[in-house]
């Protein structure tokens, strides 16, 4: 569990992070110690945030990383950070769930199973975790690498 002056020091060294790299950032910060300790933080109001975000997300998994390297050296302790700029991340896993969902009343409506393009693992999760919510479908991953994909299924009752 972290206190005060940590959850301070963890948002000091983040504005810090951020003015060195030349920006100078609003942070929206969220921590919940019932999840191991989780802090999210969001970047906003930043101009050219496509820049940051990069291709699927690749920069902005970068900058994520190097930012709890950061952190975890200023406190002598690991910290589960996730970073997210202009609600990137937010959008992307609502859209998976978007995806989930639609494919699954496809299949519920029709009967029939659907595949779904392949997908990186973390987007197979998501859909993975919202469609077993539901009792009128289950989902399996089939293939391989790449071509990994995901395939919801009717519920047989």
């Amino acid at each position: 569990m972290l206190d005060k002056k940590e959850l301070q020091v963890i948002e000091e060294k983040s504005k810090e992070f951020f003015n060195k790299i030349g920006l100078n950032v609003d942070l929206e910060i969220d921590y919940s110690n019932e999840e191991k300790d989780l802090i999210e933080m969001n970047v906003l109001k930043i101009d050219d945030a496509k820049m940051y975000i990069g291709k699927q997300g690749l920069v902005l998994s970068d900058l994520q990383l190097l930012l709890r390297k950061v952190i975890k050296k200023e406190l002598d302790k690991e910290v589960f950070l996730t970073l997210d700029i202009d609600n990137y991340k937010k959008n992307k896993v609502n859209s998976y769930k978007s995806i989930a969902n639609s494919a699954a009343e496809e299949v519920s409506i029709t009967g029939q199973q659907k595949m779904l393009p392949p997908l990186s693992p973390y987007a197979r999760r998501i859909i993975h975790m919202e469609l077993s919510k539901r009792d009128d479908v289950k989902t399996e991953s089939v293939g391989v690498g790449d071509q990994r994909r995901l395939v919801v299924k009717p519920k047989m009752i």
